[in-house]
């Protein structure tokens, strides 16, 4: 048996275990940090150099672009669409005077700056504060620019057209999940500032479910119109941990996230979407709750952070897929040939019986030594196949 990328992701999706080997998933490289500019000095670079334009629509939409990369780690899913970053309108204005240099974006008050990244000297686009400190200041934005629930731009064409035409592109190379605008809970924190959030969680309620609502209703736009092109997976990132704990108290998270996120995946379960979520950090404790609210999948599961693989794949794996978990910040960076290799045979015993299992790092790569994704890459063909085995 073998399987299409399109068949390989959504049966393991849907839990199902007749599958002829594990589908791939990685967030990425950081194009600005130094491995990816050591990937494109390389042979590896070459022989996989694809670049997919779009000839399909006069309309200039985000089409697929450079995919080498990609077909390098031979993945089966990828978060990317014809839409991209078009699909909705972020006005970025300068910020404040008081953050010489920055830019704010109106739509959840995040204020950035570009700097260059250390050990490359590129361009890189880096949080400094949150500017959304008082009702006041977010009333005033959202009055300027508009709320972001009214920032999704109705000049694209969502129809099955693009949609398939993209589809049909990249089907020997991978199959893509449409991505939505807003981290709810990440520009909650960032954009009010950690200290903020606390305060009204406490004193003002009701403006902090006032804002999550609006991100929400954005997100859920979004997901109506690339429901109607034909979109059936949608990956969307939201970090929720700290290495070792939750950012919020699973109270906190309960009672203001968890409503958000619920919305969220049964405007998915509605339209008969899966719905697949990036959160960095410890999530073990926040998992149940979001398998229960209608969660299909979860992505990254850092080893770095304490995440437990095994055991979130024992008690939660008849109802959530997982997706990453080998650990690219430590035995990735630093560790042996043999590490990687045992790393990635780690994984897939842990969570990669009966299905519902994406093998791959859990996070961007950064700084990795190219060996080291070479070796990475290979071990992953090699024991990604089923049945499976480890020896």
């Amino acid at each position: 048996m073998t399987l299409s990328k399109r068949e390989r992701v959504i049966r393991t999706l849907e839990l199902d275990d007749n599958i002829d080997m594990l589908p791939v998933h990685y967030l990425g490289f950081e194009f600005s940090a130094s491995s990816y500019q050591r990937f494109l000095k390389t042979d590896e670079y070459n022989k996989n150099k694809m670049f997919i334009e779009n000839d399909f629509s006069r309309v200039k939409y985000c089409w697929a672009g450079d995919i080498t990369e990609l077909r390098f780690w031979n993945v089966d899913c990828h978060s990317m669409d014809p839409w991209g970053p078009k699909k909705y309108k972020e006005p970025t204005k300068r910020a404040p005077p008081e953050y010489p240099e920055c830019m704010i974006s109106a739509m959840d008050g995040r204020i950035w700056k570009m700097v260059k990244q250390v050990d490359t000297g590129l361009a890189y686009l880096w949080y400094v504060d949150g500017h959304f400190r008082t009702p006041e200041i977010v009333h005033h934005y959202w009055d300027k620019y508009g709320k972001p629930s009214e920032l999704v731009n109705d000049k694209l064409n969502y129809t099955p057209q693009i949609w398939d035409g993209y589809v049909d592109s990249l089907k020997k190379y991978l199959y893509p999940m449409a991505f939505v605008p807003i981290a709810i809970h990440e520009s909650l924190f960032e954009g009010m500032t950690m200290s903020r959030v606390a305060y009204y969680m406490r004193k003002n309620p009701q403006f902090i479910h006032e804002v999550l609502n609006e991100y929400t209703k954005l997100n859920i736009e979004v997901i109506k119109r690339v429901h109607e092109a034909g979109v059936d997976i949608i990956f969307y990132s939201d970090d929720l941990g700290y290495k070792g704990r939750s950012i919020l108290s699973i109270e906190q998270f309960k009672k203001f996230i968890l409503p958000c996120y619920k919305k969220l995946y049964n405007a998915c379960k509605q339209r008969g979407m899966f719905i697949v979520q990036h959160s960095c950090g410890y999530v073990d404790k926040n998992l149940p709750h979001m398998a229960e609210a209608g969660l299909n999948c979860i992505q990254a599961l850092e080893p770095a952070a304490g995440v437990d693989l095994t055991y979130l794949k024992q008690t939660l794996g008849d109802r959530l897929s997982f997706m990453g978990g080998i650990d690219s910040s430590r035995i990735l960076n630093f560790g042996s040939p043999k590490d990687i290799v045992e790393e990635v045979k780690r994984c897939v015993k842990a969570a990669g019986n009966n299905g519902g299992y994406f093998v791959g790092p859990s996070h961007n790569i950064l700084t990795t030594p190219m060996e080291n994704l070479k070796v990475l890459r290979d071990a992953i063909e090699k024991y990604r196949k089923y049945p499976l085995n480890l020896n």
